[in-house]
């Protein structure tokens, strides 16, 4: 899939997204995320690998960094994750924000952003997308829980459904594209691909589909929290290491 056509597909998700919104606010309700309210910018954010081609070759000095500031941190804590809620907190808690955020709170990737950052709308204010649920009181949950609107939500999240079911319908078109055209498709964390994108030239391999897998093992990231790998007879992404 070319950069044309994803481009295509995100413009497309971006009109439903408008025409969501539109809808949403018309009956009184509202949609809580502005410019520089970066809280969902700590989350684990997926991707599919296609969306990162374009950013990675388009890194600026100070991305990179970042960038490589941020593989440095997650590689010390790999050997220490047992379980995927483990890997998810400490994402949050310990590795800071995305390496494309800006000083003052914006994505300095936004016109190219994945399909995950764009489906993920809040209806609450920003406060609570780094909420640790752990943490909260029982009457603080069953507030939380009392004020959520099952109908609109991706429950138990409050997270719109709507958005994130179309952006992950786009994301299995995109790995399904991958899989007719190279033989091999790839998704995970959005970070680690572009870094391995920008080192490795991952796309440059085609069709190799061995030499794909061996790239993404010998990285050091091939986590099982991070990527996951398919090529074909497979019809289901698999990790790369158990």
């Amino acid at each position: 899939m070319t950069f044309k056509q994803i481009s295509s597909q995100h413009a497309h998700f971006d009109r439903f997204v408008v025409e969501w919104t539109n809808q949403h606010t018309r009956q009184g309700r509202s949609i809580h995320c502005r410019k520089g309210c970066s809280g969902c910018c700590h989350l684990a954010v997926h991707a599919t690998f296609p969306e990162t081609i374009s950013i990675a070759a388009n890194l600026s000095v100070s991305c990179k960094s970042k960038l490589k500031n941020y593989i440095n941190r997650l590689t010390g804590i790999l050997p220490e994750l047992r379980e995927l809620k483990d890997y998810l907190k400490r994402h949050r808690q310990e590795l800071g924000p995305c390496p494309f955020l800006g000083e003052t709170g914006e994505c300095s990737i936004y016109s190219t952003r994945p399909l995950s950052c764009r489906a993920l709308l809040s209806t609450r204010p920003a406060e609570w997308c780094t909420v640790d649920f752990s943490e909260l009181t029982e009457w603080d949950k069953q507030a939380y829980k009392t004020g959520m609107d099952r109908q609109i939500v991706a429950w138990p999240t409050h997270f719109v459904a709507a958005t994130q079911d179309l952006g992950q319908k786009l994301e299995q078109d995109l790995l399904d594209s991958m899989r007719h055209d190279l033989g091999w498709s790839l998704s995970g964390n959005f970070a680690v691909m572009v870094w391995l994108e920008h080192s490795l030239q991952l796309s440059t391999m085609a069709t190799q589909t061995e030499q794909v897998h061996e790239q993404l093992t010998s990285s050091g990231l091939g986590h099982r929290f991070l990527l996951d790998f398919s090529s074909e007879p497979t019809t289901a992404p698999a990790p790369i290491q158990p």
